[in-house]
C-alpha cells in the first residue's frame, strides 16, 4: 500500500523545511535509499540547495539538480517544471514534497513524505493534501517535529 508520512515541524525556525528535507535525505541515503525533493519554484530550490550545502559544520549533503543531465547522487531537487519524464525515470524510492500541491507525478513513488511548517498557511494546505491523499486510498501516518 502506498504510504504518505505528514512531518509536522512543531517550532519555527529558519528554513524549517529545508533542514528537515535535508535531514530526512540524508538519513534515506544512509539507508541506500534514493529521494526526489521537490519546490514549488525555483527560488525555493536555490534555498534548499543552499541548506544542503552547508548541511552540518562538518559536512554537507551531496545532491543533484533535477536539471543535471547526469546525476551522481541518490538525491535529487528540483520545482514542479524541471521534473521531466527522464527524473522519474529514476525511480527514487521516496518522494519529499516541499511544495503547496500535491505532485502530478505523486502516483510513481509508493512513499511520499509531505512537509508541513508550523505556519496557519502551510498546515491549511496540508491539511488539504491529506484529504485527498485520503480520497486516493494512502495509508497516511503524522509525526510530530522540533527542530
Amino acid at each position: 500500500m502506498k504510504q504518505v508520512d505528514f512531518y509536522l515541524i512543531s517550532n519555527r525556525i529558519n528554513d524549517a523545511k529545508y533542514k528537515l528535507a535535508s535531514r530526512l535525505a540524508n538519513k534515506l541515503q544512509r539507508l541506500k535509499q534514493s529521494c526526489l525533493i521537490v519546490t514549488d519554484n525555483t527560488e525555493a530550490t536555490t534555498e534548499l540547495d543552499r541548506v544542503m550545502w552547508s548541511f552540518s559544520d562538518s559536512s554537507f549533503l551531496a545532491h543533484d539538480l533535477t536539471s543535471e543531465s547526469k546525476p551522481l547522487s541518490s538525491i535529487q531537487i528540483g520545482d514542479h517544471n524541471s521534473i521531466t519524464a527522464r527524473v522519474l525515470e529514476r525511480e527514487h524510492d521516496v518522494l519529499i514534497n516541499l511544495s503547496s500541491d500535491i505532485p502530478i507525478f505523486n502516483h510513481n513513488f509508493s512513499r511520499i513524505a509531505e512537509i508541513v511548517e508550523a505556519d496557519d498557511d502551510a498546515k491549511a494546505s496540508a491539511r488539504t493534501r491529506y484529504k485527498s491523499y485520503q480520497g486516493q486510498g494512502f495509508e497516511l501516518k503524522m509525526h510530530n517535529i522540533e527542530l
